[in-house]
């Protein structure tokens, strides 16, 4: 099974793992980390490094991010040299969905499209959508 690990700022990632265990039901293989002001770099590193070895059981690791040139994707940027991890940042609640339910059936570069897809879909403008029917 493939890792699920949300990195964010703040308790941004653990808020959507508990989101998505309501929805789904206990979520396994799945973590997060808060990357907070008084976290070091080099700690932050070694956090991520743990938990991608830990969570890593054979078919890699996803790393959700919050936004793409924050810290939390900087951070995570420095293991794409694995092939065993991949880095998907703007997560979303529809994306940490759409990857639990499919971590099963598909291939990390996959499963990662897929989130990504997932997550765009679930982008509206509600004024502009219900105006439009």
């Amino acid at each position: 099974m493939i890792g699920l690990l949300i990195i964010s700022h703040c308790e941004l990632g653990n808020e959507l793992l508990k989101a998505a265990e309501l929805i789904m039901g206990r979520l396994e293989n799945a973590d997060a980390i808060a990357i907070t002001q008084t976290s070091g770099s080099q700690e932050m590193i070694d956090s991520i490094s743990e938990k991608i070895e830990t969570m890593n059981e054979g078919e890699g690791v996803l790393i959700l991010t919050d936004m793409f040139g924050g810290t939390p994707s900087n951070l995570s940027l420095s293991f794409l040299g694995d092939e065993k991890v991949e880095v998907l940042t703007g997560v979303n609640l529809p994306m940490v969905i759409s990857a639990a339910q499919d971590r099963h059936h598909f291939a990390l570069g996959d499963l990662g499209e897929r989130a990504k897809e997932a997550g765009k879909r679930s982008i509206a403008l509600a004024g502009q959508l219900l105006k439009s029917e």
